[in-house]
């Protein structure tokens, strides 16, 4: 490892043009990043970074504002990553009736997902930004957004990113400027890392954060190491990291190292990390991303291509169309999408069927996808079944928990086990719950069998409320659920109800199809000549000047 690294600062600072830091060089204390140097293991690495950094000092969170003086005034400007708008110190705290009013605090990671502790004030999570931004943002989760219903470019409002409803179907979310998509992605990995061991995943945080091994969800994985490639560490970055370790004695090492990304959440995962080979970005150095592999992936109906997509090898699949747009007017129920070409019609379920994009498997090659429809017939149904637990329906259940009049006390080690249920089929799990006695939060666990599926949180003080627990895993088999809680007697869970949907054994359909049947043509005069029209490579079919696709949907 490079001992006693001293980076020189690129930009030239001196008093009163970085605020009130008196800094010549940004140094890196000799050794700081040993004790991750030869680690390969994703969860061992976490475990050393978290190590390096958690014992910094804690600042007052009503007193941080002095401190951006410090760490984002540059020529007595605020740096503010929300807006284009130019604030002072004493802007501080304005009204926020409009963008540039004033600025404020603003957690990236929202506070509403934060417990009490350290991370409610640490300056690499809590940065000044336009207050009515701030506001605006309010606590939605981040990711890509569709339709931006939010901020603009406008000189007139002066707001950077987008808000409005997720590429990803998992509502309102927050997308930053590009040029500030690494730093809001270094910032959520500092987090992973700095707070592993604590709950970050309160409400929409839930999104973002989740408690396997590695901290964050595949949601939010999906951009974040694009945002973190694709928008390198930048001098602004580079000397707030120096600021900020002046200040509380903590660094952010993914802007210190950004290769280390690769190492615990990218396509390094496994390999063994040699600092040596790596250069600080205060010394110039920085990662550039190993070039992707891209493969295209198509999606088709019956043979017929109705999408393809660009997707990047070993990475799940961004989206997918929910319905295939080539078949929206058929009356057969669309129930998914699978890799095996199946006969019209075949008689069973194909052995692997996806629901959606999130259950998809990493693509390693190219690949080619099918649509997949269902006759029902009389006495079956092609909706899920409902697996409902209260006081009139607990057949098949298990239950050990304490009744408590119209609830039932689930404290530590008792458990409440449904019947088996095809979990392949398992849309969302529903519990009508609150936390019983105690004034802290209480998670609800969620398992199939050993492993741990879901954690639904209630919070302290409340009356029963519906929590609801969407699945975004990928499983497959017949299991039985076991609902159960860590907190002690008195202290647990108290539960009204908990509803399962799910596919459930014996729901079956009578007919699988992969084709679509369409009817525009098939109304033409059986005499017309149908003319073929190649337009921008795409075939197209003219019927009585009416342009077709080859699926027989209008176009105009």
């Amino acid at each position: 490892m490079r001992k006693g690294i001293v980076c020189v600062l690129l930009a030239a600072l001196s008093v009163g043009v970085y605020g009130n830091v008196e800094i010549g060089v940004a140094a890196i204390p000799d050794g700081y990043y040993n004790d991750v140097d030869g680690k390969k293991n994703a969860d061992a690495i976490l475990n050393e970074l978290c190590s390096i950094i958690d014992n910094h000092t804690v600042i007052n969170y009503q007193g941080l504002e002095p401190y951006y003086e410090q760490t984002d005034f540059y020529s007595d400007t605020l740096w503010d990553m929300y807006s284009t708008c130019r604030f002072t110190m004493a802007d501080a705290n304005n009204p926020q009736s409009a963008v540039c009013d004033g600025w404020n605090k603003e957690h990236l990671v929202c506070q509403s997902w934060l417990g009490s502790g350290p991370m409610v004030s640490d300056l690499f999570n809590v940065y000044p930004t336009d207050a009515r931004i701030n506001n605006l943002r309010s606590n939605y989760p981040y990711g890509v957004v569709g339709t931006n219903n939010g901020f603009s470019k406008d000189p007139q409002h002066h707001g950077l990113g987008k808000l409005g409803p997720s590429t990803a179907s998992v509502g309102t979310v927050y997308e930053p400027d590009d040029q500030y998509k690494g730093d809001f992605a270094r910032s959520f990995f500092y987090m992973a890392a700095r707070y592993r061991n604590n709950i970050l995943n309160s409400g929409n945080g839930s999104k973002m954060y989740t408690s396997n091994p590695t901290n964050l969800t595949s949601y939010s994985l999906s951009f974040l190491l694009e945002w973190h490639r694709n928008d390198p560490v930048s001098q602004k970055e580079i000397d707030r990291n120096q600021a900020v370790y002046g200040i509380q004695h903590n660094r952010n090492p993914f802007i210190d190292y950004p290769e280390l990304v690769e190492y615990i959440w990218g396509n390094k995962v496994g390999q063994t990390i040699n600092l040596s080979a790596m250069t600080p970005t205060c010394d110039g150095g920085g990662y550039i991303p190993e070039e992707v592999v891209k493969y295209a992936i198509s999606w088709s109906v019956n043979g017929v291509i109705v999408q393809t997509d660009s997707v990047i090898a070993n990475r799940a699949v961004p989206a997918l169309p929910e319905t295939p747009v080539s078949c929206s007017d058929m009356s057969d129920t669309f129930v998914g999408w699978t890799d095996q070409a199946l006969s019209q019609p075949a008689q069973q379920a194909p052995a692997v069927l996806y629901k959606k994009a999130a259950e998809i498997p990493a693509i390693a090659a190219n690949n080619t996808l099918y649509a997949v429809f269902a006759n029902a017939t009389a006495g079956e149904s092609v909706t899920p079944a409902v697996y409902v637990y209260d006081e009139d329906h607990q057949n098949g259940w298990t239950n050990t928990a304490t009744s408590k009049g119209s609830y039932w006390l689930l404290d530590k080690g008792k458990v409440l086990t449904s019947p088996e249920i095809n979990l392949a089929g398992l849309s969302s799990i529903k519990v009508n719950m609150r936390t019983y006695g105690g004034t802290q939060y209480c998670n609800l666990d969620v398992k199939a069998g050993s492993a741990q599926i879901a954690t639904i949180e209630a919070t302290s003080g409340k009356s029963l409320t519906d929590y609801t627990w969407t699945n975004t895993s990928v499983l497959t088999g017949n299991s039985a659920l076991t609902f159960s809680s860590n907190y002690g007697t008195l202290q647990g869970i108290g539960i009204a109800s908990v509803t399962i949907n799910a596919t459930g054994s014996g729901v079956t359909y009578s007919d699988y199809i992969t084709s679509c049947e369409t009817t525009d043509v098939d109304k033409q005069p059986a005499r017309q000549e149908n003319r073929k029209v190649l337009i921008n490579g795409k075939l197209y079919i003219m019927v009585n000047e009416q342009l077709y696709t080859i699926m027989g949907q209008r176009v105009r």
